[in-house]
């Protein structure tokens, strides 16, 4: 549910905040002249801070302080302080004291009276800082919640999705099929079935783990795939690029692979998956093509989209801006193509 208020709700508190914070001193005071005086002494200063703090909160902060550009920002600051100061001396010179008609003007630009705008100044960009800062910390903790729940639930879907009495029954079956025939590669079976499942329930709890634990992960699942669909579906897997400098999410890119497997078999004519893993400095891409069988060559399952929702929207949390999913889908190709910047 949207639980976000309405622009126009935002903007009518923002401006009763706005005229109350700046009728506090005439109604604490009450200055000479009434309401009219005070109107034209304040005008400008309460004009400018408004400006100033908009300034502040919706451009300057995002573009300096959130980028740590700490240095430029102080220096905006100060400028946006001294033209703000200097436009207020300018306006008692030339509005309010003839308006008023005093007998001593003060001279213009860098006058004594030139820093008294200077207070509300401040408390305005203060005040804009602190509340950025809190909003930006408060939204970062709702991402992190919700990433946490993302994750939790990814893990239980490929845990039901893997982890079920189907893909364990025929695991088990192709390595107690290749224990009667005495084949020597029962071991190398059982060893990539339990380096599987320590994977998925242990070592997926991390918040992040090496890229090579992902791809050894990768392999095991589908050399286990090899054995139940022996030479039937030609299976390539090709990385390129150094592997241990990269560390990402655990789980991120199997559904991809799983996905594969699940709707590019056929037992009647040629299938290929294709997989290719690259890693340049800070980047990563991986791209997964299955051949699509026709469809009475396969049971009617999921669309292929609805499985891949999940990671989608891990992709969103975790590399906001800095992913780009794009899928192919035709009559005979099902491809996708993940671009992440590290």
């Amino acid at each position: 549910m949207n639980t976000e208020r309405p622009f126009w709700v935002t903007f009518l508190i923002n401006c009763v905040i706005w005229v109350f914070l700046f009728f506090i001193p005439f109604l604490l005071m009450e200055p000479r002249g009434g309401i009219s005086s005070y109107l034209l002494r304040i005008g400008t200063t309460a004009t400018l801070t408004v400006i100033v703090y908009y300034l502040n909160y919706l451009f300057l902060i995002p573009k300096y302080l959130f980028k740590r550009k700490f240095l430029a920002y102080t220096l905006v600051i100060l400028l946006t302080l001294v033209i703000s100061c200097v436009l207020v001396d300018l306006y008692y010179y030339f509005v309010v004291s003839v308006v008023q008609n005093w007998h001593h003007r003060p001279e213009p630009i860098f006058s004594r009276g030139m820093w008294v705008p200077l207070f509300p100044l401040l408390t305005g960009i203060a005040i804009g800082i602190s509340i950025r800062l809190a909003k930006e910390w408060a939204r970062n903790e709702k991402e992190r919640r919700e990433l946490q729940g993302e994750k939790l639930l990814s893990e239980l879907a490929f845990l039901k999705s893997q982890v079920n009495p189907h893909f364990l029954f025929n695991t088990l079956n192709n390595i107690c099929s290749l224990a009667r025939k005495k084949s020597d590669d029962t071991e190398s079976a059982i060893i990539k079935l339990s380096q599987i499942m320590r994977y998925m329930i242990t070592d997926s709890r991390q918040d992040k783990v090496g890229l090579e634990e992902e791809v050894e992960y990768l392999n095991n699942f589908i050399e286990l795939q090899k054995i139940r669909l022996a030479d039937k579906v030609d299976i390539r897997f090709t990385i390129e690029g150094d592997l241990p400098v990269i560390q990402l999410e655990p789980l991120l890119l199997i559904p991809f692979v799983e996905n594969a497997f699940k709707h590019g078999i056929s037992y009647n004519d040629k299938s290929r998956i294709s997989i290719e893993l690259v890693t340049k400095p800070g980047e990563l891409s991986f791209m997964v093509e299955n051949s699509k069988p026709s469809m009475k060559d396969t049971p009617k399952l999921e669309e292929p989209g609805i499985g891949l929702k999940n990671v989608r929207r891990r992709l969103e949390l975790l590399y906001p801006g800095r992913h780009q999913l794009d899928i192919r889908d035709t009559e005979s190709v099902y491809q996708i193509m993940l671009k992440i910047k590290i």
